[in-house]
């Protein structure tokens, strides 16, 4: 008797999705703990007396410009010197009134019998007053070039990328939701830096009249820019540098000049690939977004029985057989199938007759035997 082979394969199951909630969780937690350590960083230095304070003026040119966070530390025994740059609060408010007195950074130009005289880098003349060593708020260990700006545009940046986060919310695709919110981010930092101008920017300090009057003025941006007057002479300036731009005669105080941005070629293309990165990337999350779902092919789909049809069926558990409404899709029932279909395309022999029953004809087929 022969026995047909059954054709068992194994279908692999769909890989299923890992949750996202482990992986959120995570994220989270990470976070917090980011934000622990900063904040608990942060108290330990105020209570040891470190302060921070940023600068609004351009007084103090290239040492401090504006829009730099200017780290400063109590005095203590350390005795001020010629050169040493100081935070304080002058005894008088400017101008003599009643104003508010609000703190300066400028440098120590003189010490006499405790008298301390300052003067801003970029300023003329000394100032007005002296202070002694009780007004002095901090001596300045560190400046930060950026840092006031970025405390100063935080609250909007955070506040305008949260309503981003939020309208794309509803999106349930995720390739869309991405692109919508780097487009939604990018537009956000746009008008932020547009209000706030950090990044090209002048102050005009003063005009020296005369025959050829001159205008001295001040970056208060951060990437270099060239300051053009209005018979276009011009100036190359770095953030905080003071340059100066000659008028045409018979220019009184009013001038109008313009602050241009002045970048070298290597400049030029990283601000190109810095503007250009969140734009690629939104086209490329768009156009992924955009394949039709039967692309995406499953990898159950590719595997298919000698029928022609899936191995799997996601809505039942179990195939019948049409002709025995058996059971077949195990490979023990394939392999019984298989062995009974067999053996009835064999003639069988009958023992009483010892003849051969063709199980087409159902007749007796008489076997020769040769002479």
């Amino acid at each position: 008797m022969t026995a047909g082979t059954a054709d068992a394969r194994v279908v692999p199951t769909a890989r299923r999705r890992r949750a996202p909630g482990r992986a959120v969780r995570v994220r989270v937690a990470v976070a917090v703990a980011v934000v622990l350590l900063v904040l608990i960083a942060v108290g330990v230095a105020m209570a040891a007396g470190v302060r921070t304070f940023d600068v609004r003026t351009p007084s103090m040119g290239r040492a401090a410009p504006v829009g730099s966070l200017v780290v400063t530390v109590p005095p203590g025994q350390h005795r001020l010197a010629v050169g040493d740059v100081v935070t304080f609060v002058p005894p008088v408010a400017e101008g003599g009134g009643t104003a508010a007195r609000l703190p300066y950074t400028h440098r120590v130009t003189a010490v006499v019998d405790g008298a301390i005289t300052t003067k801003g880098d970029a300023n003329g003349a000394a100032d007005a007053w002296t202070i002694s060593r009780g007004d002095v708020v901090g001596r300045v260990v560190a400046v930060l070039p950026g840092g006031g700006w970025a405390l100063r545009m935080l609250p909007w940046t955070a506040g305008g990328i949260g309503l981003v986060w939020l309208l794309t919310g509803s999106v349930a695709a995720r390739a869309p939701r991405t692109a919508a919110r780097l487009v939604g981010v990018s537009a956000v930092l746009a008008v932020v830096v547009a209000v706030f101008r950090p990044f090209v920017a002048l102050v005009v300090t003063g005009v020296d009249p005369g025959a050829r009057p001159t205008a001295h003025v001040v970056s208060t941006g951060l990437l270099p820019i060239r300051a053009v007057g209005p018979s276009s002479a011009s100036e190359r300036l770095l953030s905080g540098s003071v340059g100066q731009v000659a008028l045409p005669p018979g220019s009184d105080g009013a001038v109008a000049l313009t602050a241009q941005l002045d970048l070298p070629p290597i400049g030029w293309v990283t601000l190109a690939l810095v503007c250009a990165v969140p734009l690629v990337l939104g086209v490329l999350l768009a156009r992924s977004s955009r394949r039709a779902p039967s692309e995406r092919v499953d990898a159950a789909d590719v595997l298919t029985d000698r029928t022609g049809a899936r191995p799997t069926d996601r809505g039942t558990d179990r195939r019948t057989d049409r002709s025995t409404d058996r059971p077949a899709d195990s490979a023990t029932h394939r392999l019984a199938d298989s062995t009974t279909d067999a053996t009835t395309d064999h003639a069988t022999t009958d023992p009483a007759t010892d003849a051969t029953t063709d199980p087409a004809t159902e007749s007796p087929v008489v076997p020769t035997v040769p002479a």
